[in-house]
């Protein structure tokens, strides 16, 4: 016959615990089954005292998150934290979120954040973007005033913890260029493609945004005579981020700032990592360059400038698309013109050196036996005349400034 749940836990007892010692008598069958009938109550007393255990703790947890959220318009609820909407933010797709959901999400976004729902793309910076009016004043007449307090501490303590995080040392990004565009307010649009700038492109915009642009690398600290460096604070607009890790980024130069300590951080692959010295911030004002030495044809000098800033914009979106070869041939054959026919000095003496070393990077690069060694040799081509084309444009602004000019951004 079936077995009793009781009887089949006695069954899966060990032996040695139902053998009776020699000696014993066996209990009749009276007794056995008086107190198998007693054994399968008390058990069948503690299933149902536990049920009711259990049914009560349910529904103590049921009245438990029996909330403010759980009462209110689905339409007034975040899908993220899944509380009502704190300070929301309503997006073109027409989703809404809490400004603090949206920030923590679209900062670890790596396509340069979009909506968590749709994918729709962030047009705004959660951080600064106005509230969506009509939201929060339908979520101040529907959540108790305690409630609303409680969320908007939690807020603050969040993005004071997440400030804090980004208040350390900036990312440093070293590359010369010309005054131009290194100045507040200038755009700035940049490709990475080495390893420790993919990095900066990635911190910067999973942080605060922002990262240092310096056209040298940091001068050794506390060198006698060495003045605090210039560096641009950057802010991103946008970014991009490829399969293989490349970044195309977009932003506005905000400030010329003065390095403080600088370094560069273990692991990173030549990362420099800079704080800002807030006691020797700079004017908005450019550095003078150094006086060129010597005078030249001012009209001369422009038509100068004028072919070099073709050569860059027709070789750089080459080397961009990853054609280093091609860029460095457009930039030499510039530069072999510009000592044909110019007579100033400071334009020959800063393309010469700059060609001689262009042309035998691209022979060792002929030779190369590795495709990414021939790679990196047409890069430095490229840059090496890229440099003196930018020192030369820099020259030639100088000469060009009226007398008197302080070198202002204004004009």
């Amino acid at each position: 016959p079936p077995m009793s749940a009781t009887s089949l836990r006695s069954a899966a007892q060990p032996v040695e615990d139902i053998n009776f010692r020699r000696g014993e008598s066996y209990p009749s069958i009276q007794e056995a089954t008086t107190s198998t009938t007693e054994a399968a109550s008390v058990t069948s007393s503690t299933q149902e005292a536990t049920d009711e255990l259990y049914v009560s703790e349910a529904g103590q947890e049921a009245d438990d998150g029996a909330g403010c959220a759980a009462s209110l318009d689905p339409d007034l609820l975040c899908s993220i934290c899944l509380d009502f909407l704190f300070e929301p933010l309503t997006l073109k797709c027409r989703h809404s979120f809490c400004r603090l959901c949206l920030l923590q999400a679209s900062r670890l976004a790596p396509d340069g954040g979009a909506c968590p729902q749709c994918r729709a793309e962030i047009s705004f910076d959660p951080k600064t973007h106005a509230l969506d009016q009509g939201l929060a004043a339908k979520i101040e007449e529907a959540v108790p005033p305690d409630e609303l307090e409680a969320r908007r501490a939690h807020t603050t303590a969040t993005l004071e913890k997440m400030a804090a995080a980004n208040s350390g040392p900036y990312p440093l990004f070293v590359m010369r260029g010309s005054e131009r565009g290194f100045a507040p307010g200038a755009t700035v649009s940049l490709h990475f493609f080495e390893p420790r700038y993919r990095l900066l492109a990635r911190r910067a915009w999973e942080g605060d945004r922002r990262f240092l642009w310096a056209q040298s690398e940091p001068t050794a600290p506390g060198e006698a005579g060495l003045q605090p460096q210039a560096a641009l604070l950057v802010v991103l607009e946008s970014a991009r981020f490829r399969a293989g890790g490349e970044a195309d980024v977009r932003g506005r130069g905000e400030a010329l700032v003065r390095l403080g300590r600088s370094y560069v951080e273990a692991g990173s692959g030549g990362l420099w990592l800079a704080t800002v010295d807030e006691s020797a911030r700079p004017s908005s004002a450019l550095p003078r360059a150094s006086p060129p030495p010597g005078s030249a044809d001012p009209s001369m000098l422009e038509g100068t400038a004028q072919r070099l800033r073709d050569a860059i914009a027709r070789g750089a979106p080459a080397y961009n698309r990853g054609q280093a070869r091609r860029c460095a041939d457009i930039y030499l054959r510039a530069a072999r013109e510009e000592l044909r026919v110019s007579g100033a000095r400071l334009v020959r003496d800063s393309l010469q050196e700059a060609v001689a070393s262009a042309e035998s990077l691209l022979r060792e690069a002929e030779e190369a036996d590795g495709g990414h060694a021939r790679e990196r040799k047409e890069k430095a081509a490229a840059w090496a005349l890229r440099h003196a084309f930018d020192h030369v444009l820099t020259w030639i602004a100088y000469d060009s400034m009226p007398s008197g000019c302080t070198g202002c951004s204004v004009c």
